[in-house]
């Protein structure tokens, strides 16, 4: 093992310093909202909170994904088209109207939700759903999905999941939340120096970096099918430092860390070849849509900076400079085709993206200490650890930088990615 592996540490360490149906904004463009008005649903049943529980999801989903000027229209509409004045919205500048109506027997619920097209006086989408009380923010989430699909072109996010380290010093474990911050859930038993999660492209497993059996190696856990906590199926063993494990886009690989070097592995972690052969510190490889290339970091120039380097190997190309630049990670959509990254610079870590031949680096945050950037499952919107109201969460952001929001409710939350449900 190299002499510098110090070095490797500080790489790693050193940030946590305490088709669609609109124009989708750049990364160099405002985001020009949809106004969308939500009216309080009509029950046909008996009054109950499921009304209100499902404008305000919808609400705080339309709010977290960036691209909507959300409005509250405490009026009850029925189902009726005769019973809306789209003038008095048009006035408003209203471009869509979400209403409808609910009602409650038995413990089933049941839905029946419309999206009007103000401007056009005419009816969008109408969705209905049939759920227990439990389920409520599930058929939300699904709902939110459907509408954004419609009005934008995108998937959304809503009912994904999110896994994160969550702890302090070599007590940490992984823990898992809807991505709004909902049912958290404990996954791993580690209480270990625990790193670097990255989730299956389908949800199922998780892998990751911890120490727990003294040296850093690389644990999967399949926790749809399992009884959690659990510690984990340990891949990696023997006297070596891994870490920062990647799945590849088609889920067959990955690749990560070993002593400095970025090695590719296969699924159940047999190591298939060696990529990096520097003499320097090489890690926190991420794979690029098209699963040709990877983009890492390396103190090969001195200080630390994001390279990118073919599946075959060959010579790296260097696409930062100054400051101290690490955690790149590659968005999944290959229209975006964009590396988020940490730049750290007179002790103030932020979270910037750049495109993977060196241009066009933008800044995406500001305040606080932003660090362990990760992607949602369409490449548009980028999860980061703050440290912006004093205590380190989980948060999120569109990918030009506009409508940072804090997801998590913990202390000490961090090293977040993405789970599709």
């Amino acid at each position: 093992m190299r002499s510098v592996l110090a070095v490797f540490f500080a790489l790693l360490f050193f940030p946590c310093l305490a088709a669609a149906q609109i124009l989708l904004p750049t990364v160099a463009s405002p985001i020009k909202k949809i106004p969308i008005a939500i009216a309080v649903l009509k029950s046909t049943g008996d009054l109950s909170v499921y009304g209100k529980k499902f404008t305000d999801v919808l609400k705080s989903d339309l709010t977290n994904a960036a691209l909507f000027d959300v409005q509250l229209v405490n009026i009850q509409f029925s189902s009726s088209f005769q019973d809306i004045d789209f003038e008095h919205l048009n006035a408003k500048k209203t471009k869509y109207l979400v209403s409808g109506s609910f009602g409650v027997a038995s413990q089933e619920i049941t839905y029946e939700i419309i999206i009007y097209d103000v401007p056009g006086k005419r009816e969008r989408m109408r969705k209905k759903y049939v759920t227990s009380p439990s389920y409520v923010r599930n058929v939300v989430h699904k709902f939110s999905e459907e509408l954004m699909k419609e009005l934008t072109g995108l998937d959304g996010f809503f009912n994904s999941e999110i896994v994160f380290v969550s702890g302090r010093g070599q007590e940490k474990d992984l823990f898992i939340m809807d991505y709004d911050g909902h049912n958290k859930k404990r996954l791993t038993n580690h209480r270990a120096s625990l790193l670097s999660p990255d989730c299956l492209h389908d949800g199922s497993q998780v892998v990751f970096a911890s120490d727990k059996s003294w040296d850093h190696d690389l644990y999967l856990l399949n926790f749809k099918s399992i009884r959690l906590p659990a510690e984990g199926e340990r891949l990696t063993r023997g006297i070596h430092l891994d870490n920062s494990p990647r799945w590849s886009p088609d889920g067959t690989r990955m690749a990560f860390s070993r002593n400095g070097d970025i090695y590719i592995a296969s699924a159940s972690g047999e190591i298939l070849r060696q990529l990096t052969r520097s003499g320097a510190i090489d890690l926190s490889p991420t794979w690029s849509p098209d699963g040709k290339k990877i983009a890492f970091v390396s103190d090969r120039a001195g200080a630390p900076n994001i390279y990118v380097i073919g599946l075959q190997g060959g010579s790296a190309v260097r696409i930062t400079s100054g400051g101290y630049n690490t955690d790149p990670v590659w968005s999944p959509s290959a229209s975006v085709d964009r590396i988020a990254f940490v730049k750290v610079k007179k002790s103030e870590s932020n979270i910037y993206s750049i495109d993977p031949d060196g241009k066009g680096e933008q800044r995406l945050t500001t305040s606080g200490n932003n660090e362990h950037p990760s992607w949602s499952p369409d490449g548009y919107y980028i999860t980061f650890s703050s440290e912006k109201l004093g205590k380190r969460k989980i948060y999120i952001m569109y990918l030009n930088g506009e409508n940072k929001l804090p997801l998590s409710r913990g202390e000490n939350d961090s090293f977040s990615t993405w789970c599709v449900r």
